[in-house]
């Protein structure tokens, strides 16, 4: 196991190394456009790095334009593959979380409905079926409606300032 781990320190390409630095950035701060990733990416010594180049690894990153809780597109990794950072408390997003008769409903801030359901997706509790994200509303689905009072709980607990 250990000389697998040394192999792999071995065998990283530039690529990969620049690859890794690039998820890196994208991880821990916010870029609206691909100059200021190749910019940092400068700053952190990869001084041959070109827009098509960042082009590149975005595109192998799985990286997408998403608004962010101010409604600027940012740079982010797709959920699937990266953890979610939030920078600013969730909390600070959400208006109002009631319970109709069938669901939970979270009202947001003008665009912080798609972050805060996926979010409670990526989060997944066993009371929870899944959410539905608009633009300022949530639309959390419990697993069993007897279960209602419940799952909007856990609802509330996941979303509750800090």
């Amino acid at each position: 196991m250990v000389n697998d781990a040394i192999l792999s320190v071995e065998t990283a390409t530039p690529e990969d190394d620049i690859l890794s630095a690039c998820r890196h950035l994208l991880q821990t701060q916010s870029f609206t456009t691909q100059d200021a990733v190749r910019q940092q990416l400068v700053q952190l010594g990869y001084l041959d790095v070109s827009q098509s180049t960042v082009s590149r690894l975005l595109s192998k990153l799985g990286v997408a334009k998403v608004p962010n809780a101010h409604g600027q597109k940012v740079y982010a990794l797709s959920g699937e593959m990266e953890p979610v950072y939030a920078v600013s408390s969730v909390g600070s997003q959400i208006d109002d979380i009631t319970c109709s008769q069938a669901m939970v409903v979270v009202k947001t801030h003008p665009g912080g409905a798609q972050l805060i359901a996926r979010l409670l997706d990526l989060h997944r509790h066993p009371l929870i079926l899944g959410t539905v994200g608009g633009n300022d509303t949530v639309l959390v689905a419990p697993r069993q409606l007897n279960e209602l009072a419940a799952c909007e709980q856990v609802v509330r607990d996941r979303l509750a300032p800090e």
